[in-house]
């Protein structure tokens, strides 16, 4: 194991992990001033919140999956609740009067999700050595 000691300390970790997603889902962090992270725009069709929701949720698969013997079923089923976790962080915030659901949030999301299932499939190999 990495640096995660014990089955309590890695599910500690990823308690936290999750809380602190959905307290930036819910949050009332993004002003509609011009200097908000939704005005930001790295190129010309890519807003940086967009790139913001994926690089939040790349760490779910490695940090989950570094905790325990794995095999392919938990890895799907852990893939799995990364999916309904990136897709409820952006529902919540259809039921928030002051947050604004996003179909593209909920797409960079899930591209998170999937972008740290790859590099976990990339890490693994080299972890199990």
């Amino acid at each position: 194991m990495l640096f995660v000691k014990s089955p309590k300390q890695a599910d500690t970790l990823t308690f936290c992990y999750v809380v602190l997603l959905f307290a930036l889902a819910v949050l009332p962090i993004n002003g509609k001033d011009s200097a908000s992270i939704n005005n930001t725009y790295v190129l010309p069709e890519l807003r940086l919140d967009y790139l913001l929701h994926s690089f939040l949720l790349v760490p779910w698969m490695p940090i989950r999956v570094l905790y325990a013997e794995t095999n392919r079923l938990k890895e799907l089923l852990w893939l799995a609740c990364g999916v309904v976790l990136g897709i409820t962080t952006e529902v919540v915030q259809y039921f928030l009067t002051y947050r604004t659901y996003n179909v593209i949030d909920l797409a960079a999301n899930l591209l998170g999700v999937f972008i740290g299932a790859a590099l976990w499939q990339i890490i693994q190999p080299i972890y199990k050595k």
